[in-house]
């Protein structure tokens, strides 16, 4: 049985609502596989517009990445509005660019919105994001994002190395912005508290029932599990970063990167008075990324990419008290009272896919570390797509599902990519103290 990893989160989250494994055959208009925020977001809406919706999942509500997560609700992705639409020229109509960038600054306020609506409990603060310089071979590419993004209407406030300072309380970066729409929530929290609006909408949600097998009938679709089959006219496949083998391709269309996260013990009153005073999220440019956050219980959430997805090893933990003590020295010996970690999917184009393997069978995964407000996004184009909207009014082109090149030995380099990038990173920190 799957169980949820020793996190904060899971220490800290409401209970959530009842579930059962499938235990009869059922039929249903729309299957969802995947009980994280695309799947439960995409079931809310399904069974708000009167669909027979059941949500199936091998683990509990928000195992996966939804559950284990940093909580930063960071709506601005990898790449500029420019290069997107340069990437989709030719292949997708170019409305496509411009409704994922308007898409894409909304999220987070969706997001919000989501919870404000339904009432969920999940220490949801919208304080905005810093998201900061580290080195100088970061700045061309920040500096296009953050003139990009403002033209966009992002409404990003560029800041200077002082302000960083003393928004956040750390040393050794460099310019920054401010996006004053990004935010936090307690994921897991969260998470529980979409299924519980799901089943009040209708839906049904089935935890620890593991999908063995598609199958493809006449006018619909037979998911067996070892329990009992379900019956769907369509399908929706919501499993990011824990996609398998149970699609023909999806697996390959992405790479599943280990991020690890840390909660430190409750901070004292003077550092809570300097860590991040306007309680906003941060996360950094360098190539392994540093992102932090403090939680309601004013405890410092510090995460970085990491190795083992279940329990972090020795190195992992390391590596995060490494990180920890470059951007804060004054926390080298804080206690840290939970260590976990969870699995994002990063794609070649750095951009969410929307596919359509076969009729009647819809995924959408890829959120490249920017997750928690596009997944809860994707939920509702999925659902769009099953209730019958056109793949071309979509913010998401549907796209054929193409192999991630040399898909089978990034997982073999990784580590070693891994190293070779903090080296640069510390490289570059000696160089610009």
């Amino acid at each position: 049985m799957k169980k949820l990893p020793d996190s904060l989160w899971a220490a800290t989250a409401p209970q959530g609502p009842s579930t059962e494994a499938l235990a009869a055959n059922t039929s249903v208009d729309v299957a969802v596989i995947g009980a994280g925020f695309t799947g439960l977001r995409a079931a809310l809406c399904l069974a708000e517009a009167g669909k027979r919706v059941t949500v199936v999942d091998a683990g509990d509500i928000g195992w996966g990445a939804s559950g284990r997560n940093g909580g930063q609700v960071n709506p601005i992705g990898h790449e500029t509005p420019q290069s997107i639409a340069k990437h989709w020229q030719g292949s997708h109509d170019p409305a496509h660019a411009d409704r994922f960038t308007r898409c894409v600054i909304d999220s987070a306020d969706e997001l919000f919105g989501l919870v404000r609506r339904h009432q969920i409990e999940c220490d949801a603060q919208q304080n905005g994001w810093i998201r900061a310089v580290h080195g100088n071979s970061a700045k061309a590419h920040f500096n296009a994002m953050c003139e990009g993004w403002s033209a966009a209407g992002a409404e990003l406030s560029q800041i200077d190395a002082q302000r960083v300072r003393e928004l956040s309380g750390c040393h050794g970066y460099g310019s920054g912005w401010i996006c004053p729409r990004g935010g936090s929530v307690q994921p897991l929290a969260y998470a529980r508290g979409l299924a519980q609006a799901a089943i009040e909408a209708g839906a049904v949600i089935h935890t620890h029932t593991v999908v063995n097998e598609l199958q493809r009938m006449q006018d619909n679709w037979l998911l067996r599990t070892p329990q009992a089959d379900l019956k769907a006219d369509q399908i929706i496949l919501a499993t990011n970063g824990y996609t398998d083998q149970l699609c023909s391709g999806l697996q390959k269309s992405i790479v599943p990167v280990v991020s690890i996260q840390a909660a430190t013990e409750p901070l004292s009153d003077e550092q809570v008075n300097t860590i991040l005073p306007g309680r906003h999220t941060f996360a950094d440019t360098r190539r392994v990324i540093y992102y932090f956050r403090k939680t309601a219980q004013n405890r410092l959430v510090f995460g970085s990419a990491g190795f083992s997805d279940e329990v972090p090893g020795p190195s992992d933990v390391q590596r995060i008290r490494q990180g920890l003590s470059r951007v804060y020295p004054m926390l080298d010996k804080i206690r840290i009272d939970f260590i976990w970690g969870g699995r994002i999917a990063v794609t070649q184009d750095h951009l969410p896919h929307i596919h359509q393997p076969s009729e009647g069978l819809w995924s959408g995964l890829g959120f490249n570390g920017r997750g928690v407000a596009m997944s809860t996004v994707m939920g509702r184009l999925l659902a769009e797509l099953a209730l019958g909207s056109l793949p071309d009014a979509m913010p998401i082109p549907v796209s054929q599902i193409k192999s991630y090149p040399f898909h089978r030995f990034h997982r073999l380099g990784s580590k070693a990519v891994l190293h070779w990038s903090e080296w640069l990173d510390r490289r570059e920190s000696r160089n610009s103290s």
